[in-house]
């Protein structure tokens, strides 16, 4: 079996991809190409989520054609890295392409913050941000394929966290089912939780999947932040609409997440600008 050439994350975003990309960068140096959403939303994955039967019209489609042929180009005779959310939908494409050259890894963080900071972001399926990630990329229950289409009913009347949510649990089925359905491709799901946290076992794993060694270089980075989009909100929110959401939670809990294992005050500081609106306090029944 080959040495993997070509790695992928795979995650919904404001998990620390940029903080990812931007290190293990300079820790590869010459030996490696890594990218941060070289194609953004041109990837497409309203259209193309979960297209294992039939890669063609991906295959077909000119900037996903032209970016894979660079990545073979760069493989031959250097590491390939790309993380940023979009690429997911590409997946069953690179893998077609690259077999057992490819490597996996699903990132993981705690749906509640993660579907805020979306949130906070307008970046999900129907946002008022009106650009290319809504229209080509944030998945709603209306896309083809989606593990949930029966949120379309209720689509309309979803505050903006739970369409973050449903996002999340979209993504995150996804990672679950991609593991299964490729068993030789080497995959490595990890927390981004305990890769910034400076986990050493955690980014120890990381690091012999990328091969770049023990993982003491890029643990000594955990301190430096990058985050290019540190956004805050004036929106009101209830975070506690994750108990409405089952197949989120049971998501969660796969993944070793407790859905009620944040706290608010860290929410607030985090996330809620001025003026203060609040963050709601009461579980929905």
């Amino acid at each position: 079996m080959s040495s993997p050439r070509v790695f992928l994350f795979i995650s919904t975003g404001r998990c620390g991809t940029q903080w990812l990309a931007s290190h293990l960068a300079d820790i590869y140096g010459s030996r490696a190409e890594v990218t941060h959403e070289p194609l953004g939303p041109l990837y497409r994955p309203r259209q193309f989520f979960r297209s294992y039967e039939d890669t063609s019209a991906m295959a077909a489609t000119p900037e996903i054609s032209q970016h894979l042929s660079r990545v073979e180009a760069v493989q031959r005779d250097r590491r390939y890295v790309e993380t940023g959310w979009p690429l997911f939908a590409a997946i069953p494409l690179f893998v077609e392409r690259f077999g057992t050259r490819l490597a996996l890894v699903h990132l993981t963080r705690h749906p509640v913050p993660t579907s805020i900071s979306h949130m906070v972001h307008q970046c999900y399926g129907g946002s008022p941000r009106d650009d290319d990630y809504t229209r080509l990329a944030a998945l709603d229950p209306d896309c083809p394929r989606v593990f949930q289409p029966h949120y379309a009913g209720d689509w309309s009347g979803m505050s903006p966290y739970e369409k973050c949510l449903f996002w999340w649990t979209e993504v995150h089925l996804y990672g679950l089912e991609i593991e299964s359905r490729y068993p030789q491709i080497p995959f490595l799901r990890c927390k981004s939780e305990d890769i910034l946290g400076g986990d050493t076992a955690a980014i120890g794993r990381l690091a012999r999947l990328l091969d770049i060694g023990s993982g003491e270089e890029l643990a000594s980075r955990t301190e430096q932040r990058v985050d290019r989009w540190n956004h805050q909100t004036q929106l009101d929110f209830e975070w506690r609409q994750i108990f409405d959401h089952p197949r989120t939670l049971q998501v969660a809990e796969t993944l070793g997440y407790q859905a009620d294992a944040v706290e608010d005050e860290q929410l607030e500081e985090r996330y809620v600008g001025p003026p203060h609106l609040g963050l709601g306090s009461q579980r929905p029944v």
